[in-house]
């Protein structure tokens, strides 16, 4: 099981982010899918670690809006291409929103 930062809620929780199972009881709620991306000129490069955290924290506040504790078996992918003289990274994730009981 890997869990991917830490992001506090409204009320204090904590929302894990996980690419595999958590080791206590729940119930499914619904899956969620996010996309970030992150731009820069050749000469810089680009940083996939914003997006990957971008992506992270949209998959989170989808799970705080729907009421879920965290976010579950998330899949994460990204694709390089090139804007006109710019990079692009864009990083894709889902998972599944569950509600600890």
């Amino acid at each position: 099981m890997a869990l991917f930062g830490k992001n506090l809620g409204s009320q204090g929780n904590y929302i894990p982010t996980s690419t595999g199972d958590i080791g206590r009881p729940y119930c499914v709620v619904d899956t969620v899918f996010a996309i970030d991306s992150d731009t820069a000129g050749l000469l810089h490069g680009v940083a996939p670690s914003k997006a990957f955290d971008r992506v992270k924290s949209i998959l989170r506040d989808q799970c705080r809006a729907l009421g879920g504790d965290a976010v579950i078996f998330c899949q994460f992918q990204y694709r390089n291409a090139l804007d006109g003289k710019k990079q692009v990274i864009e990083i894709f994730a889902y998972g599944t929103v569950v509600k600890y009981i």
